[in-house]
């Protein structure tokens, strides 16, 4: 058993180190700003960063995750298809540029115009990231994507360390945000175009081929979207029918219990190639939910049992006394890490075995029943409904799931 464990962590360690570094790093970034801030305005912070999160993930359209799968199976990238792409991100940012201004500034009466955009431009900019990666996943170039993590992620970290000690300026720690990813995007971009784009293939702009892409990826993208809605909705709904001040106190113990996730998610972006891979023979898909959802349930168990215990400590001492009534939603919280976690697994599994459909089918039904929770006992028990909801949503997920798969399967 332990030596099953050894081997799925070598397979999955560079995916997990480059988790550690992205988590550090935005928890840095949220960290600083939440200590400057008030806990009203980090609020607004959060509901900027929440909302170009949504419109990040509706405009991806599944994109980030098809070519992940598709490039598992095939043996060159497709130069048409990643210059396609990339004319696919550049036409969508400018799109959601406005779409932000008009949610953000006139919805929610902000007109700190300047800080929206380059906020959103630094969430958005993850479209090039995560597009680029998933080729790189596909083809098993983990190191890579560490190595360029590294560099710019700690070079980052320290150039807004020595910020906060000289300037409180937000905008600028976002900006610096920004050019990171910048070169973390151009580094992946033009690794790919030197290992595995066919120079063979003419380097043009197919807008058939892009239609084309979008049509089959538009199912990923759905379940994607709403997953990802799922997962932020809770955000813009307390912020509408409570205030800001508890979207602060629920999106610490929500980051929380969210980050809590990396230590068995990692082993779940490699998976997903695997499966992808074995599609096509059932008994070795069985064979991959067997032995991954062992490390799963142990995993899981111990990071449950950690944070219930420590959620008190974790809080007051990183983020202040002022934050203290996000303690007990962290614990409740904790309850949910099971299901979460294995919902990661059933997740990756049904659409490594393409079953984008069923997938998508859960996914929608999990957003309507999540926010239909929300609004009611947001309404009637305050902030501890989001977290109600969060737990009842992920057993549902968790269910439903298990017996697609199933039915799939045996």
């Amino acid at each position: 058993m332990a030596n099953q464990i050894l081997k799925i962590f070598r397979k999955s360690k560079y995916v997990l180190f480059v988790q550690l570094i992205d988590k550090a790093f935005f928890f840095v970034l949220f960290l600083a700003v939440a200590r400057i801030l008030s806990v009203k305005d980090y609020g607004d912070i959060v509901i900027i960063f929440s909302v170009s999160n949504i419109l990040l993930y509706i405009l991806q359209l599944g994109l980030p995750v098809y070519f992940q799968r598709q490039t598992a199976k095939e043996s060159k990238v497709d130069r048409s298809n990643l210059i396609s792409v990339v004319v696919y991100g550049v036409m969508a940012f400018l799109v959601s540029v406005f779409l932000i201004l008009f949610l953000v500034g006139i919805l929610y009466n902000n007109k700190h115009y300047l800080l929206i955009i380059v906020i959103h431009s630094f969430v958005f900019s993850f479209f090039f990231v995560s597009i680029f990666n998933s080729f790189l996943l596909g083809k098993g170039e983990q190191r890579l994507q560490f190595l360029s993590y590294y560099f710019v992620r700690l070079f980052s970290v320290i150039i807004i360390l020595s910020l906060l000690f000289l300037i409180n300026d937000i905008l600028l720690f976002v900006t610096v945000c920004l050019v990171g990813n910048i070169i973390i995007a151009i580094i992946f971009y033009y690794y790919l175009l030197t290992k595995y784009v066919d120079k063979d293939k003419k380097n043009k702009v197919s807008f058939r081929v892009l239609k084309s892409l979008l049509v089959l990826s538009l199912p990923i993208g759905i379940a994607s979207m709403s997953n990802f809605l799922y997962d932020k909705i809770d955000v813009i709904l307390i912020s509408k029918i409570i205030n800001a001040e508890q979207v602060a106190i629920y999106n610490i113990a929500y980051g929380i219990f969210k980050s809590s996730q990396l230590l068995f998610s990692f082993i779940l972006v490699t998976g997903f190639s695997r499966v992808s891979s074995l599609s096509e023979r059932h008994s070795a898909v069985k064979l991959f939910l067997k032995k991954y959802s062992v490390y799963i349930l142990l995993v899981s168990t111990a990071v449950f049992v950690s944070t219930l215990l420590l959620s008190k400590s974790i809080i007051v001492y990183v983020y202040g006394e002022k934050y203290l009534p996000s303690v007990f939603l962290l614990q409740v919280l904790s309850v949910s890490i099971i299901p979460l976690a294995f919902n990661n697994l059933t997740g990756i599994t049904l659409n490594g075995l393409g079953m984008f459909r069923e997938n998508l089918i859960v996914v929608l039904f999990a957003l309507l029943i999540n926010v239909v929770f929300n609004v009611i006992l947001l309404t009637y028990i305050g902030v501890i409904g989001a977290v109600y909801s969060t737990l009842l949503t992920e057993v549902f997920i968790l269910v439903f799931d298990i017996y697609y798969l199933k039915k799939k399967l045996w």
